[in-house]
């Protein structure tokens, strides 16, 4: 064979070593950095970049490109997380996800206020209080990341029953109000006139009675109409501790024996409410105390955890019955001699239309305490 083609062969067939030789280092980098892409989007780190110059610019601007489509997939991944963990904890329904073993997963902010704790951990912490009969709950199962929890959704059922039963009573006693201001304020009109015409003493007399017997029953009236009276709130911020000391200053008009004492632990404490109707709640309660035979009432108000507000009234006086807590808050229920039992109810609706609470904590002979919670 000519050498000059032998040469030529050995020449191509260096070349060709050369050039695999480079494919196959460019291989191998090119693996390198694909399996560098993928181990660092396993740890989510998306810190790299490629440099886009050079022999690789192409392949590097490929790999960069990947990076920035699930870079931008996990930002819009999380950006659904917390919008969907928005709308769970904007519902006032609690929710839980557990799984297989009783291990809370996930809950919202509403689990937590409705069942008066700061963290859940095990589903056995507050099994016995989701028993309950407070409580309205309901469950359904679905698959977490090849698991199965369950889903437990629950809400307060006494809320729910208040506002109905306040909407019942609003309601009856619209209709009770009209239909006897409508037929007795004639009466006390007209025995009012006669009595002036009338003769004889006795059947003066007799209309006299009838007329302050008619006022009488107006004023009746007209105290239970008050309860479906009540204003539309129109809150505002105040600060809470000169509030209190002057309803305190207020409350001692009605009673020189009874010392009241205030608690603040933030005296800056600001609350957005309506001031004149939380002043008619809290001064309700001052003076049922007095009317209790109290000798000390205390004031407290404090922020709880969740941000809300507490304001607690307590007192020394003669405790309320067991078998009557149950019934203070429901309109006409009174267990004095005078009054006609609409004091707490008004005060329940005040706070209910004022986005709270009221709620008797305990009633002993230690001390009957009320919690007003905004």
């Amino acid at each position: 064979m000519d050498s000059d083609v032998i040469l030529a062969i050995l020449a191509t067939a260096a070349a060709s070593a050369v050039g695999y030789w480079r494919l196959y280092r460019r291989y191998r980098r090119t693996i390198g950095k694909v399996t560098f892409l993928f181990n660092a989007i396993d740890n989510l780190d998306f810190s790299f970049r490629f440099p886009e110059e050079g022999r690789d610019r192409v392949v590097n601007e490929s790999l960069n490109r990947i990076r920035r489509i699930l870079e931008q997939a996990r930002t819009d991944l999380m950006e659904r997380e917390r919008f969907y963990e928005q709308i769970i904890n904007a519902v006032s329904t609690g929710i839980m996800v557990v799984d297989e073993r009783g291990s809370v997963l996930q809950y919202n902010e509403a689990a937590l206020r409705l069942l008066g704790t700061e963290i859940i951990t095990f589903e056995s912490q507050v099994k016995e209080r989701l028993s309950s009969d407070n409580f309205s709950t309901r469950e359904t199962s679905a698959l977490l990341h090849n698991q199965k929890v369950r889903i437990i959704a629950f809400s307060d059922i006494r809320s729910e029953l208040s506002s109905h039963e306040l909407e019942s009573w609003t309601k009856l006693i619209r209709v009770l109000t009209h239909e006897i201001m409508n037929t007795v304020a004639p009466i006390t009109s007209l025995s009012e006139t006669l009595s002036h015409k009338a003769g004889g003493n006795e059947v003066r007399k007799g209309l006299s009675v009838i007329h302050s017997t008619g006022k009488q029953l107006l004023n009746f009236v007209e105290s239970y109409r008050r309860m479906t009276l009540i204003p539309r709130p129109q809150p505002r911020l105040f600060y809470v501790k000169p509030f209190l000391e002057r309803l305190m200053t207020i409350s001692s008009e009605y009673s020189r024996q009874t010392v009241a004492s205030l608690t603040m632990t933030d005296a800056d404490l600001l609350l957005y409410a309506d001031e004149s109707l939380i002043a008619h709640v809290v001064t309700n309660l001052l003076k049922n105390a007095i009317e209790a035979d109290a000798t000390s009432i205390t004031l407290s108000a404090y922020t709880m955890p969740d941000d809300s507000i507490c304001i607690d009234i307590g007192n020394n006086g003669k405790p309320i019955p067991v078998d009557e807590t149950g019934q203070i808050f429901v309109p006409f229920f009174t267990t004095k001699s005078t009054g006609y039992g609409i004091g707490l109810s008004i005060s329940r609706q005040i706070m209910k239309q004022s986005g709270g609470s009221i709620e008797l904590v305990a009633s002993d002979t230690a001390t009957t305490l009320f919690r007003l919670r905004f």
